[in-house]
């Protein structure tokens, strides 16, 4: 077993210390939102001192068959921890039809991945 090193998420919402002492770390000013721990490419955690979309894209056999067999050589959640220091908006996701679509329609219009 090795151990997964998630990565923290800076937004303005965020409190200062929950999620630092959930991980027994220092506090210091910035505001700690979320940790996030998978394979997002925008911020994947690391395994090893690797990056872990890399890491699954050299070793797929890390996923396990039945993984492998329904979601391809991908790993197919994100796990967030999110620590609010006040009430947040309800997030409604599409289905997946419906986020490719909108994917290829930013895409097409040159809208940044990193845009809000």
């Amino acid at each position: 077993m090795q151990r997964l090193h998630g990565t923290m998420q800076h937004y303005p919402w965020g409190t200062t210390d929950a999620i630092p002492e959930l991980l027994g770390l220092s506090a210091d000013e910035l505001p700690y939102a979320e940790y996030w721990l998978g394979a997002h490419p925008l911020s994947p955690a690391t395994l090893a001192g690797d990056r872990l979309d890399h890491v699954l894209q050299t070793q797929p056999d890390l996923l396990g068959t039945a993984n492998r067999e329904a979601f391809g050589d991908r790993l197919p959640f994100l796990v967030k921890i999110l620590s609010a220091r006040h009430a947040l908006s309800l997030q409604a996701h599409p289905s997946r039809a419906q986020a490719e679509a909108g994917f290829a329609r930013e895409h097409a219009a040159g809208i940044a991945l990193q845009a809000p």
